[in-house]
């Protein structure tokens, strides 16, 4: 039997598969009390939702991130990019390649160390950003909406500080 806090997390209309997730998971509640589980989940489903949007304008999550960082600078390196796409060496190389070949970024070799490139969005670049950001932001005013402009800078501050905290030693 599920307990009465799962039974009143139920969504309206879900019932019978929610009843038949209790059945495999009879206390829900260990999951939605892990804040990690809450989190992966919400990627998901924001994730899931986004894939298909962006593959409607032929473009894939991996693109996408590295759209949205060169969007955010000029110049920014491979590091820079990996780190803050959070995605690894190999796919972020063969991504660039082929949005090099596309005519999306451009690479231009550092002024002061010919080993390092730094990459711009080129116009074709910015024009897809741009389309494609219409759609993440109304993603973003869905995930908000309800709440008040101080619980918005209020949940931007908590997962500003979930990071950071995830990111100092992993001793702690």
């Amino acid at each position: 039997m599920a307990s009465p806090a799962a039974k009143s997390r139920r969504a309206p209309g879900k019932g019978a598969s929610v009843r038949a997730a209790d059945a495999k998971f009879p206390d829900q509640s260990l999951f939605d009390d892990f804040l990690p589980h809450l989190i992966a989940r919400l990627a998901f489903q924001l994730n899931g939702d986004l894939v298909e949007k962006l593959k409607r304008e032929g473009i894939n999550l991996t693109r996408w991130r590295i759209l949205a960082v060169l969007a955010m600078g000029e110049g920014i390196t491979i590091t820079e990019i990996i780190d803050r796409a959070m995605m690894q060496q190999s796919a972020l190389s063969r991504a660039l390649m082929n949005m090099v070949r596309e005519g999306y970024v451009r690479r231009v070799t550092h002024r002061q160390d010919a080993r390092c490139a730094e990459i711009y969005l080129t116009d074709k670049g910015r024009a897809l950003f741009n389309s494609l950001n219409v759609i993440v932001r109304r993603r973003e005013k869905r995930l908000l909406a309800g709440f008040s402009p101080r619980e918005v800078g209020a949940a931007f501050a908590l997962m500003r500080r979930l990071s950071r905290n995830m990111s100092e030693s992993p001793g702690r």
